[in-house]
C-alpha cells in the first residue's frame, strides 16, 4: 500500500512538474516585461548574470551551469566551445531536473505532511526561490548576488516562482482528490 502511493505521488509531482514549468515560463516573460516598464533596469544591470532571460539566455544559471559542468568533466576549452544549440540543450537538462524534482519532493512530503502546503504552494515556492537565487546560484558564479540584480528581476524571478509554486500545488491537490 505504502509504494503505491509513493509511485502516485511521484506520478503526481511528474504531472504537476510539466504544468507548473509552463505556468512559470509564461509568467517570467509576462512579469520581466510588466517589470521592467515599471521599474527599469539601471544600465549595465542587463548584463550580469541571471538578469536577462529574454536577451541573454546564454547568461542564465542554467546555461552557466552547463558550461561549468563541461569544464570540469572535459576543460574549459570544450566548454568554449559549445555552440548555442549544445549549450541550451545542456541548460534544459539543468532546468527539467528542477523542475520535474521539486513538484515530486512537493508531492510526496505534502502527503506526509499536509502543513507543507501552507499558502497553497507559495511558502515551498519561496523557499525554492531563496535556496537557489538568493544563496546556491550566487555561490556557485551562476548568477549575481540578489542585490545587484535589477529590481524588475524580483518581479519576473520571483513572481514566476511563486505562480510555479500556486500551479504545482494546485495540480498535485487536483490529482490526489481524483486518484484517492
Amino acid at each position: 500500500m505504502a509504494s503505491s502511493k509513493l509511485l502516485t505521488d511521484v506520478a503526481l509531482g511528474l504531472a504537476a512538474g510539466w504544468v507548473g514549468g509552463k505556468v512559470k515560463a509564461a509568467a517570467e516573460s509576462s512579469l520581466q516585461e510588466w517589470g521592467e516598464r515599471k521599474l527599469p533596469p539601471e544600465p549595465g544591470q542587463k548584463e550580469l548574470d541571471g538578469a536577462d532571460p529574454q536577451g541573454h539566455g546564454d547568461r542564465m544559471p542554467p546555461s552557466l551551469l552547463y558550461r561549468k559542468l563541461v569544464a570540469a568533466r572535459k576543460d574549459q576549452a570544450a566548454a568554449d566551445a559549445l555552440d548555442d544549440d549544445e549549450v541550451e540543450a545542456g541548460a534544459q537538462w539543468f532546468h527539467r531536473a528542477l523542475a520535474y524534482g521539486y513538484p515530486v519532493f512537493y508531492s510526496v512530503l505534502t502527503r506526509r505532511v499536509p502543513l507543507a502546503r501552507a499558502g497553497g504552494g507559495t511558502v515551498g515556492a519561496a523557499a525554492l526561490f531563496a535556496a537557489f537565487h538568493g544563496s546556491t546560484l550566487p555561490a556557485l558564479g551562476v548568477q549575481a548576488p540578489a542585490s545587484q540584480l535589477p529590481k524588475a528581476w524580483w518581479v519576473w524571478e520571483g513572481g514566476s516562482h511563486l505562480a510555479y509554486g500556486v500551479a504545482v500545488d494546485f495540480v498535485v491537490d487536483v490529482l490526489r482528490r481524483i486518484t484517492r
